[in-house]
């Protein structure tokens, strides 16, 4: 699964996936991993496969009810188009068979929304193996979200936007949004979006916070979906070296500064004085 990637149209991040958990969550975007350019064209994937991709830890029927779970939400997601004359609604998915005796899944997409995942012109694109890693539903969908944009490194939402497509109740008030969303968001993809920063807009005397706007340092275009977004052409000749600090980091796990590690760092900032009084006298 290391090298698997998701890609599809832009749309489906337009789709809050109301009451997902991390499970289906996983379980959906390991099959969308496997959906793109089948065209309407049902796909089948074992049990191994799916639970492989999905990083699934359990066993036995607790799968199949997972699977179930999340294939009864998928049916209910649906999409619309408005072309200015018409609006037209559908689901994204026609059928799914989970089979026991086999241990195999199919699913299928609906013809009338096949270009989700078929002849892509605006997509979002993202390593399924990260995905799936996060713990946090927020800190999932925050990934996608961010990844539509990951060349431009920059992403508002209105407070509206940001329940509707977190799925945020609306009994949470900011602070709470804080604590049970942006904090798992922040401490998630900090490591996976470079220079993450979270910023609230506020409106007004009282100072109402009406919006989230998210930083990061953009990826190049094409960036290696596996390595934190570094460049491609960078890699083969990147050396990686690692930093080796003298100095005992004495903040780790809150240890006290004895007295061996006083005369140590009197030992070094002796060092330190003597080659710089050779330098000035040379």
């Amino acid at each position: 699964m290391s090298n698997e990637i998701v890609k599809y149209e832009n749309r489906l991040n337009s789709i809050p996936l109301r009451r997902f958990n991390t499970r289906e969550m996983n379980l959906f975007f390991s099959l969308a991993s496997r959906l793109r350019d089948k065209g309407t064209n049902e796909i089948e994937l074992s049990f191994t496969q799916l639970k492989s991709l999905s990083q699934y830890k359990d066993h036995g029927e607790r799968f199949v009810e997972d699977l179930n779970r999340t294939y009864h939400k998928l049916l209910t997601l649906n999409a619309a188009t408005d072309d200015g004359h018409r609006i037209t609604a559908f689901v994204l998915f026609t059928k799914y068979v989970i089979d026991r005796d086999s241990e195999t899944v199919n699913i299928a997409v609906n013809p009338e929304f096949k270009g989700l995942f078929n002849e892509l012109s605006n997509w979002t694109r993202f390593s399924l193996e990260q995905f799936a890693s996060l713990k946090s539903t927020y800190s999932k969908t925050m990934f996608r979200l961010l990844k539509q944009y990951r060349t431009v490194g920059f992403r508002e939402f209105t407070m509206n936007d940001f329940r509707v497509l977190m799925d945020v109740p609306e009994t949470y008030r900011p602070s709470e949004i804080d604590k049970r969303a942006l904090k798992p968001i922040k401490e998630e993809l900090a490591s996976m979006f470079r220079g993450l920063s979270i910023r609230k807009i506020y409106k007004g005397r009282g100072g109402k916070v009406v919006g989230y706007r998210f930083t990061w340092k953009p990826e190049p275009k094409n960036a290696n979906d596996f390595t934190g977004g570094e460049a491609l052409s960078h890699l083969p000749n990147k050396k990686i070296t690692k930093r080796i600090d003298p100095v005992p980091d004495y903040q780790k796990n809150n240890r006290k500064i004895t007295e061996k590690d006083r005369k140590r760092l009197a030992e070094q900032l002796d060092l330190l004085r003597s080659l710089g009084q050779q330098r000035t006298t040379n």
